[in-house]
């Protein structure tokens, strides 16, 4: 089987999949029909930086000016444009990416990137014709246009992609950290369009699709109820719950009732946790080896993964 990760916002390492990778290759070959898997880490984090960059510093000229005027406030100036550092992270970690994304030409080049990284992937493996797709966070936004949206121009590189997929068996999709519910609204989705492709690609079962949902992720949210009456009987769909605190400090903040501290400290963990060496990795790994194998049943007995996730594995 060929599995293709598409990463979302705030990804500068090449590498961001090694770690889950290895966790999902050893749940695969823990279970009794092991299977082989080649894996690739497509990558489109290192483009256009410079846009993110040219905000940041155009922010920085305004207020530059701004305490050029008004020397009196010297020693206020940092309290009259607040939290400098974090707005910065903000734009470079977040906001720039979502951005850049939703800039046509720019959105189309990050697909051409990855229906390039596609074919190279496909040719290094010309042999095998089972493909899975993991997504994370923009990442599932940008997975969906690839394979079902209908906006784009005929010459898009998504429908070049496409076309390659007819020549796959399309088995599963799994979202991670996904916001599509959101884009749901603002783009009016339809998910219908998933019956289109499957007309289309060769499939041996139903495609399978989980969407995984952090505990403590701000953006990532359930879909079943927006997708049930949409989907046909093509699809197994079904969302999973990852029941954990995305740090110690999260966790303590809870337990002293501080509900809305707690959050805050843990949403940007919590949305990266899928990767993280720990136990969110690691159920996130188990439930990714069973939609990749095709175990619906393991998959059916539970939506939400406790906190005593040893006991039940």
């Amino acid at each position: 089987m060929l599995v293709f990760f598409i990463h979302g916002v705030n990804t500068t390492n090449p590498n961001y999949a090694d770690v889950l990778t290895q966790k999902i290759q050893k749940e695969l070959y823990n279970k009794d029909d092991v299977k082989s898997a080649n894996f690739y880490s497509s990558f489109w984090g290192n483009l256009f930086n410079n846009k993110k960059k040219q905000t940041v510093s155009y922010i920085e000229e305004d207020f530059k000016l701004a305490c050029t005027k008004h020397q009196e406030y010297e020693s206020l100036h940092n309290d009259v444009y607040r939290y400098r550092k974090r707005r910065s992270q903000f734009i470079n970690n977040f906001l720039g990416d979502f951005l850049i994304y939703q800039n046509p030409e720019r959105g189309k080049e990050i697909r051409r990137s990855i229906l390039e990284q596609f074919n190279l992937f496909k040719k290094d493996h010309s042999h095998d014709r089972e493909i899975h797709f993991i997504a994370h966070s923009l990442g599932s936004i940008i997975l969906w246009d690839i394979l079902f949206a209908n906006t784009f121009s005929k010459d898009d590189p998504a429908f070049l992609f496409r076309e390659q997929l007819k020549h796959f068996d399309l088995a599963s999709i799994t979202t991670l950290g996904s916001p599509l519910l959101f884009f749901k609204q603002m783009w009016d989705i339809d998910f219908s369009l998933i019956n289109l492709l499957l007309n289309e690609v060769n499939r041996k079962n139903i495609l399978r699709w989980i969407n995984v949902i952090h505990s403590s992720d701000l953006v990532a949210y359930p879909l079943n109820a927006a997708i049930k009456d949409e989907i046909g009987s093509k699809i197994f769909f079904c969302d999973q719950y990852v029941w954990q605190d995305a740090n110690g400090t999260e966790k303590a903040l809870n337990t002293i009732g501080n509900s809305d501290l707690a959050m805050v400290v843990g949403a940007e963990d919590a949305h990266s946790s899928y990767f993280y060496d720990n136990l969110d990795g690691a159920i996130t790994s188990r439930l990714i080896a069973n939609n990749l194998l095709g175990k619906t049943e393991n998959l059916k007995k539970r939506c939400i993964t406790p906190r005593l996730y040893r006991n039940h594995v």
